[in-house]
């Protein structure tokens, strides 16, 4: 596709008429709410790449600097209830992470005020800040969707108090919060990212949860 891309934008084609063949096999797929989606110009902010996954799935451009990064649900929290002052703040190299849990684990960590960003699919320091500077600047302020899973009712509540107009909270139980999208873990299996940009648009509307924070189910939980 990004061949495909490249050929068009050589012609002066208009590429957002380009469409990719597996978006409308995607559960829910209708082309007017594509388009819609293409046009709102959304920012996700997420814990992890979820929201760089999705964005890749449908398409989308990267309009957070929430890509191949991952922050704990503390911090990630912290970075939510005051996101402008956090975005200005300077990124600061803290330390290599050596965590033998994890895979890879010799990814670089930073500091942004008090909270801790894991660049995680990145080895190179220069590279990070490249990537956080250049991709903070392109968050559309006026469309955000907030974006975290968690196992722990307290966290779940927590973020549905956040003033987010559109905000997602993926769960393993089932919970009366608006934010709370509760989702099998019986279907989580190994990577739970991976596992939740593959299963979520199986069991939601995926077109209606970005575009409107909507719980739309697909199948009966």
């Amino acid at each position: 596709m990004s061949e495909v891309t490249k050929f068009a934008r050589a012609i002066n084609f208009d590429t957002d008429k380009l469409l990719g063949d597996w978006i409308v096999c995607i559960p829910g797929f209708t082309l007017q709410k594509y388009r819609q989606l293409q046009r709102s110009r959304l920012s996700i902010f997420s814990m992890h790449c979820f929201g760089g996954l999705i964005s890749h799935t449908l398409g989308l451009p990267f309009l957070s600097p929430f890509v191949n990064l991952y922050l704990k649900e503390k911090d990630y929290l912290r970075f939510l209830s005051n996101p402008h002052f956090f975005i200005n703040k300077k990124l600061v190299f803290e330390r290599i992470s050596d965590d033998l849990t994890e895979i890879p684990n010799n990814y670089p960590i930073f500091s942004l005020g008090n909270i801790s960003l894991r660049f995680q699919h990145y080895t190179e320091k220069k590279e990070c800040i490249q990537k956080w500077t250049a991709r903070k600047q392109r968050i559309n302020w006026y469309n955000i969707l907030a974006v975290m899973n968690t196992e722990n009712p307290d966290v779940a509540e927590e973020f549905d108090n956040l003033p987010y107009g559109k905000k997602i909270c993926f769960v393993p139980f089932k919970s009366n919060l608006d934010s709370a999208f509760y989702i099998n873990p019986k279907v989580i299996k190994g990577n739970v990212v991976i596992a939740l940009s593959n299963v979520v648009p199986m069991f939601y509307d995926i077109f209606d949860m970005l575009l409107y924070g909507k719980k739309t189910p697909l199948i009966e939980m």
